[in-house]
């Protein structure tokens, strides 16, 4: 056997000759027979690392007289690192879907067409705008879906345009396309139901995508908050609300307007469908990762 290359703590502890050294730990990379390496110099013990006469392959030792306690901190280590949970590589890596810019354009193309087909009818408003009288009276259930392709003038429609492509993409680079607009139509419909629901019986009409791209925005900040706890570990609930904290200085921010022709109400039920969903894909993707993971291990 000779010697490998050792940190400097290794090196150091690896100095004194003072009685025999006994194999405490055999490993198939440097790297890891360092990382068990530290353990023994947290218990105050020398320690050094051998490269075996398998090329590649590495052997932690200690001192005979402490080697039966080192080799019981040593299964205590790997056990504890083999019950942290796994992290699914999808997520740490994040972004793993193409945009589905295809998919964006069909919805760029969709608002464009309704709203000049709005120019040519504009009785189109009144029978597809949101309306809560009509949804719970007259039970025309389309229209809180409907509202979402309908837009008051060219300024209100740039708007949505510009802040639904970029907040479109990233839902869909963490979700995948199809998955990620199904969502975010879904939850703009619910933030319109339940904005018509909290304003019942008092006439409210509303119209806009802007309630769709803030459930976009809330389900970035629910996955947010799904990846920051995906280690399970113990964290300071300002690290965990942050996303949270984010979307909502952005919600204050794009989507706070005191004008009267802004529908507040559905902005914030939008974020607030989209952060319910955002948590709970967040966690239904942690597990089948994890659950994967697993299975593969046992194959």
């Amino acid at each position: 056997m000779t010697s490998a290359e050792l940190p400097p703590d290794l090196q150091d502890s690896a100095e004194p000759d003072s009685e025999e050294w006994v194999e405490v730990g055999h490993f198939a990379s440097l790297h890891q027979a360092h990382e068990h390496g530290l353990v023994i110099l947290a218990m105050g013990e020398a320690c050094r690392v051998v490269e075996t006469e398998v090329v590649g392959e590495y052997e932690l030792q200690a001192e005979a007289h402490p080697a039966p306690r080192v080799t019981t901190e040593l299964d205590a280590y790997r056990q504890d690192a083999a019950a942290a949970s796994p992290i699914p590589q999808r997520l740490v890596e994040g972004k793993t879907h193409p945009a589905g810019w295809w998919l964006i354009c069909l919805w760029v193309l969709a608002l464009m067409v309704v709203f000049e087909q709005q120019s040519r009818d504009p009785s189109l408003v009144s029978r597809a705008a949101s309306s809560n009288l009509a949804f719970f009276d007259s039970k025309e259930w389309w229209r809180p879906f409907t509202a979402l392709f309908l837009h008051a003038n060219l300024s209100h429609l740039a708007g949505n345009l510009v802040s639904g492509v970029i907040f479109g993409a990233l839902v869909s680079r963490a979700l995948g396309a199809m998955k990620a607009w199904a969502v975010i139509l879904a939850c703009g419909t619910v933030g319109n139901i339940i904005t018509a629901r909290i304003t019942y019986p008092v006439e409210f009409v509303s119209l806009g995508a802007s309630t769709a791209v803030f459930a976009a925005l809330g389900i970035l900040s629910g996955l947010g908050v799904s990846e920051t706890l995906r280690d399970r570990a113990r964290l300071p609930w300002a690290r965990i609300a942050a996303p949270v904290v984010a979307g909502l200085i952005l919600l204050g921010w794009l989507g706070g307007s005191h004008q009267a022709q802004t529908d507040v109400l559905g902005h914030v039920f939008g974020f607030s469908s989209g952060l319910v969903a955002g948590v709970t894909l967040g966690s239904l993707q942690l597990r089948s990762g994890g659950d994967a993971k697993s299975a593969g291990t046992e194959a």
